[in-house]
């Protein structure tokens, strides 16, 4: 990675020409970036994990559905998706989290690296602090709960649609068939309809849940990447040395820390957010917790993770290839504008009274 990267290891973009509010667009567009990969790349496996977390077989929400909604491996998943409900049925829902994600990790970068910042302010430059590093990511990952928790239920809503329409059906068929206030029409209907019937307490269905898994999870995914950047890079480098592939490789790892240390509680979150609003089945993060566990045992709260594990390799790869190279082109970017200012200035000293 060429050398004007090295600017980017501390903080984003102190240059003097910058203004303020500038220097803050600049802080957060490699994590704007960052969060189109993760959705594009990732929103079919994200689909795929949810499901088998909702209606794999054996679980709580697999109770009394039919056959072809209820799914016993990733594989099996996508071939009664293509075959039911199309192609598309693998995107359903990626409005609300594709924006959602490109502010969650515009706000998950900047937090990480100033917390770090703060956190290591008496500690040699370079050093590699474990410590700061996970609380820093806990610290992150608190701050995007707020984003991350209704655009994920959002997402969820609009993947659940078709369970909710055959429950109500089945359940109500004898006094008018579907449910509208859980019949969405798309993102924007699902995110009116739940506030105009439930309120912010609605949208925000899960946030206790969201919360741990988020501290917990960028507080690993961050060590992943910081850890695999420090060891790749050796003693006295930084990730400024590091080709693409290497950076790659360090994402993946991210990927990996993220979803190996939040699975089970992103699974309780799932249920919670695929539960009705307006006639739930759990009364909460710890009654869910409860009844999972005895219904499925404690390989339920793993069900799905597969599907997460291979969703970590393209997604964080993308993810930190979109960042680092983003952060890359502001850096050169600036470097041009230096340039051209110290030339400007040049040619106005050299033109001066005062250099004739």
């Amino acid at each position: 990675m060429p050398a004007t990267a090295q600017v980017m290891n501390d903080t984003l973009m102190e240059v003097e020409h910058t203004p303020p509010v500038h220097k803050r667009v600049l802080d957060i567009l490699p994590g704007v970036s960052g969060g189109v990969a993760r959705i594009m790349v990732g929103q079919p496996f994200d689909t795929i994990k949810t499901r088998l977390q909702v209606l794999g077989r054996g679980t709580i929400g697999a109770a009394g559905m039919p056959p072809e909604m209820v799914y016993s491996s990733g594989v099996d998943c996508v071939r009664k998706m293509m075959k039911s409900e199309g192609p598309t049925s693998l995107y359903r829902g990626t409005v609300a989290p594709l924006l959602g994600n490109m502010v969650l990790l515009g706000i998950h970068f900047p937090t990480f690296t100033k917390t770090r910042a703060f956190l290591e302010r008496d500690s040699a430059p370079g050093s590699f602090s474990p410590s700061s590093i996970l609380l820093a990511g806990a610290a992150a990952g608190a701050a995007g709960s707020v984003v991350s928790t209704p655009t994920e239920l959002i997402r969820t809503k609009m993947q659940m649609v078709r369970k909710n329409n055959i429950l109500a059906q089945m359940k109500g068929a004898a006094v008018g068939g579907l449910n509208p206030e859980e019949n969405y029409k798309g993102n924007w209907d699902c995110a009116k309809k739940i506030l105009r019937n439930h309120g912010l307490r609605g949208i925000y269905s899960g946030y206790l849940a969201t919360l741990l898994r988020d501290m917990q999870g960028y507080a690993w995914f961050f060590f992943g990447y910081e850890a695999t950047v420090h060891y790749l890079a050796g003693p006295g480098k930084t990730k400024a040395d590091l080709d693409y592939m290497q950076v790659m490789i360090a994402g993946v790892m991210a990927g990996f820390g993220l979803w190996g240390s939040m699975f089970p509680i992103d699974t309780i979150k799932s249920k919670i957010q695929a539960d009705s609003l307006s006639k739930p089945e759990f009364k909460g993060t710890l009654d869910c917790l409860s009844r999972s566990l005895s219904v499925e045992g404690h390989a339920g709260l793993w069900r799905g993770v597969t599907a997460a594990l291979w969703r970590a390799i393209p997604v964080n790869a993308a993810i930190f290839l979109a960042v680092e190279g983003t952060r890359e082109l502001i850096a050169e970017s600036e470097d041009s504008v230096d340039a051209f200012m110290a030339k400007l200035q040049g040619k106005e000293q050299g033109s001066s009274p005062a250099a004739m």
